[in-house]
């Protein structure tokens, strides 16, 4: 073999790698549902936080508000106090929401969220995101993803990502 194809092997066999790395550190799932309203009220809920990392579902959920809004969602947030909510609480907030006349409240879970141990600390993110119909009670569209990001990104920037990811996925009418 000559050099030339030799090097031409290396470097689509690094190459590959490195795609098959990237791609390996992101997951991402979403629910097959009909199209939403963009304009119909919606509320987006305290994410529920199974994290040991205090108020991840309060960080998670404002960066779903300020991600569903810049894609045009009509998207408010109910008044509630800076604590971590459980499940029930925020069964609660859905029927204040529902009292209050929105459409759909957003709600989620923050299971992971945290920064790996090792030289690095590349940080990890894994949430799920659901729109239920508060007339209803039907969940109308969900999503999962989990995501681990490199040394130099935050987990702000890699919730982010993930949030953007799963709004993207939310078709609208």
């Amino acid at each position: 073999m000559s050099l030339a194809i030799k090097l031409k092997m290396f470097i689509y066999l690094n190459l590959l790698t490195v795609v098959l790395f990237i791609t390996s550190c992101s997951t991402a799932n979403q629910g097959q549902y009909q199209p939403l309203s963009a304009s119909a009220r919606m509320v987006v809920l305290p994410f529920e936080n199974n994290t040991e990392t205090p108020y991840a579902g309060l960080r998670a959920s404002s960066i779903a508000r300020a991600v569903l809004a810049s894609q045009g969602f009509n998207v408010s947030r109910l008044t509630y106090k800076q604590k971590d909510y459980t499940a029930e609480e925020i069964k609660n907030l859905m029927e204040i929401a529902k009292s209050k006349g929105y459409k759909y409240a957003v709600v989620g879970t923050v299971n992971e969220w945290r920064y790996k141990t090792g030289i690095d600390g590349e940080p990890a993110v894994s949430l799920t995101m659901g729109i239920i119909d508060l007339d209803t009670g039907e969940t109308v569209w969900n999503g999962v993803s989990s995501k681990s990001g490199w040394g130099y990104k935050s987990i702000g920037v890699l919730a982010q990502e993930i949030v953007e990811d799963l709004v993207d996925s939310i078709e609208t009418k």
